[in-house]
């Protein structure tokens, strides 16, 4: 009898087969069909084939886990790297490959427990407990016991399973009993123990933990968003995805306890944040996904391969599935061989994986944002909003700004009322990203001053130098929250940030967000009003109302991206003028502040968990412009007007202020701002056609109207 010899079943209308398969990761009747999609040349099934041979051969033919070039220890690629070579054994059986697995695993296996624990920078006190490394190396053992398990003789089997429970799963499971906070960690360590006690065939222990699974969900917002960033929501949600596939074949009745349209629903959000894919510099040729990478978060981020695939089949049906399969097709058909591999599944630097073959033989069909359709306006439970004037138009608007309670909260910055400003495929002011955990500048990059927001000086003497404004200290967002508490009683209710949703509105051109978050900052801060106004393609207003107990000063902080060296920036006493490429930004500031000489920060592409990486910022990567107030006042609303365009003809565009009125044109396209008493709470916008749109402050929110031209109002 073959090795995939199973029960063939079809699928319910929940992506749950009917009957149990013997393996854990692969049916017959997907091994069947992927065998018959090679022989017939399918361009899809067959590519994929190909990539992932390629890249087992090549650690293969080294004769090691790693393969030349990878920057990291061997605990990082060996959850990605044992599980390929599994698929491809088990699809492909060839002798070199069965040795190579082998003698991998054991040297896994017979590793002492310390170095199961993982890196140096892990706390291993005596009695050991896990950490994430310790749950990828389950995942990693997990799926060649699954796969292959006949490369071993009968008693190295039994030393890889004891392995495999001794210094993985009760490791994962001591994490569990040790720890009472809901958290990213926990939902990693469940899936660790999940995947293991799958493998190992323990339905005892499976019974027990499915329970912890659902727990972990409850870390998503309820519209599927995540407090913490993209990287760390798609860490949580293929952490989940992979021990419902390790339940999904040989352990059906099982998995439909488990409810994936929690992270599912997600997809939207996923799809609102992703910007485009092109070449980046220092990461070669082929095209590379861009996204809003608020938090700690990679800008090069595209959500795993595999998560896509798997809530593309499981969730048959929802509009989420097809946004799934579309997202992989827009992202990673083109791109089948595209590396690095060893940065996969600790969401560096997301790839496809092991189960990206069995999940791409169930068809379903895929979806644009804009088929959907998803809203050119599109707020989350998060904070998150994005604005757009059409998909695939020329203007993206990404903001950190007002939203609920934190399901799950960590890993966050004090981003609050920032923004990501793209046009042409270009970022033109941007976020941060984060660095190595252990590099001192995280703090900084953590920071509200090295984000698109505004900061504060209470007790401002007179500056001498420049650089003393650096040293100074600031008021800032707090950015560390407290965490949701595991009680005998239950979860504890979501955390207060503080920041809430003012408006997100479209009618016609014009689009409305609005957030408040002054309470972030604590005393003296009352109130931080940030409203932005985008109309057509070309022209942002951002309107900041600041009200404080007692006079301070107000930083207004603008980070434009220079991480390949390519912009080019104009300033004057009220204006900043970007070039990056063909696109173009001018940026003018309607209030009486100083304008400083940039602060060299750092523009990061992607996480790397050690330090001095590829993808790591240097200084200069970011240039930090400040406009900071002359006076210290109570409080005050001040106009930012932004003009974007091709970079030839930023030239011709000129703002024009006028007591509560401000013009922006360049004498074809001209939108005229007024604050009717000089306040934001009733603001006109007008169109050079003289169409008007009025933003009007109710009690805790506005409204946006559209005015009719004859309207003697």
């Amino acid at each position: 009898m073959s090795h995939f010899s199973t029960i063939r079943s079809e699928k319910t209308a929940d992506g749950v087969p009917q009957s149990t398969s013997r393996y854990l990761f692969l049916t017959d009747a997907e091994r069947e069909r992927i065998l018959a999609k090679i022989q017939v040349r399918d361009p899809l099934i067959g590519t994929f084939f190909d990539a992932l041979r390629q890249r087992v051969y090549r650690r293969v033919q080294r004769k090691s886990l790693h393969e030349l070039g990878d920057a990291t220890a061997w605990y990082y690629p060996a959850a990605e790297y044992l599980s390929d070579a599994a698929m491809l054994y088990a699809l492909q059986p060839e002798p070199v490959l069965g040795t190579w697995l082998r003698s991998v695993t054991l040297d896994v296996a017979r590793s002492a427990t310390y170095d199961w624990v993982g890196p140096a920078f892990r706390s291993h006190a005596e009695p050991y407990t896990g950490h994430l490394e310790t749950a990828h190396l389950c995942w990693a053992m997990a799926a060649v016991l699954d796969l292959a398990p006949e490369v071993f003789p009968k008693e190295e089997l039994t030393e890889v399973k004891t392995a495999l429970r001794e210094k993985g799963l009760v490791l994962c499971q001591r994490w569990l009993e040790k720890n009472t906070h809901l958290a990213n960690w926990r939902g990693i360590m469940t899936s660790g123990l999940l995947v293991a006690a799958a493998a190992l065939g323990d339905e005892v222990l499976l019974d027990k933990y499915l329970p912890e699974w659902q727990r972990c969900t409850q870390a998503f917002q309820p519209d599927g968003s995540y407090g913490e960033s993209l990287q760390y929501g798609n860490y949580l949600a293929f952490a989940l995805m992979l021990a419902y596939e390790a339940l999904a074949r040989k352990y059906p009745q099982r998995a439909r306890q488990l409810d994936v349209s929690t992270y599912a629903k997600g997809l939207d959000w996923i799809a609102s944040s992703l910007f485009y894919a092109k070449p980046m510099a220092s990461w070669g040729d082929e095209p590379r996904a861009r996204a809003a990478n608020f938090n700690d978060s990679a800008a090069l981020f595209r959500s795993s391969g595999d998560l896509l695939l798997h809530v593309a089949t499981r969730q048959q049906g929802t509009s989420q599935a097809g946004l799934a399969r579309g997202l992989f097709q827009t992202y990673y058909e083109p791109v089948p061989y595209q590396g690095p591999h060893d940065l996969a599944t600790f969401g560096m630097v997301n790839d496809w994986g092991f189960l990206t073959l069995p999940l791409l033989t169930h068809e379903v069909p895929g979806l644009s944002p804009a088929e959907v359709p998803l809203p050119l306006v599109n707020t989350f439970s998060n904070g998150h909003a994005f604005v757009r004037d059409a998909w695939d138009g020329q203007t993206i608007l990404a903001i950190n700004g007002g939203g609920d309670d934190l399901c799950g909260p960590g890993h966050l910055h004090g981003d609050l009322n920032s923004f990501i400003l793209v046009h042409k495929k270009e970022r033109l002011l941007v976020d941060p990203g984060h660095s190595c955990y252990r590099n001192l500048i995280h703090g900084l990059e953590s920071a509200s001053q090295t984000h698109n927001t505004c900061t504060f000086l209470v007790d401002k003497d007179e500056l001498g130098l420049q650089e003393d404004l650096a040293k100074m200290a600031l008021l800032e967002q707090k950015s560390v929250l407290a965490r949701r508490q595991i009680t005998p009683d239950g979860l504890s209710a979501p955390i207060r940030r503080g920041n809430r949703r003012l408006i997100a509105e479209r009618d016609d051109c014009v689009s409305v967000v609005g957030a408040e978050a002054g309470s972030t900052y604590g005393t003296p801060i009352r109130e931080f009003t940030r409203l932005w106004l985008l109309a057509g393609s070309h022209i942002l207003f951002v309107v900041d109302t600041i009200v404080a107990e007692r006079p301070v000063t107000t930083i207004w902080n603008w980070l434009v991206n220079n991480r390949d060296g390519k912009a080019e920036v104009l300033s004057n006493d009220n204006a900043l003028e970007v070039r990056r490429n063909r696109a173009g930004m001018k940026l003018f500031h309607a209030g009486e502040s100083t304008l400083s000489h940039p602060v060299y920060g750092y523009v990061h592409d992607a996480y790397h968990v050690e330090p001095n990486q590829r993808g790591e910022g240097q200084p200069g990567s970011g240039l930090l412009y400040r406009f900071t107030e002359k006076q210290s006042t109570l409080s005050r609303t001040v106009v930012h007007a932004i003009a974007l365009d091709e970079a030839a003809y930023l030239g011709t565009w000129a703002l024009h202020s006028d007591e509560n009125s401000h013009t922006l044109t360049n004498g074809q396209r001209t939108w005229t701002l007024t604050l009717h008493d000089g306040q934001a709470e009733h603001l006109s916008l007008v169109s050079g056609h003289r169409r008007r749109w009025d933003v009007i402050k109710g009690n805790d929110t506005y409204t946006l109207q559209r005015i009719a031209p004859h309207d003697p109002s």
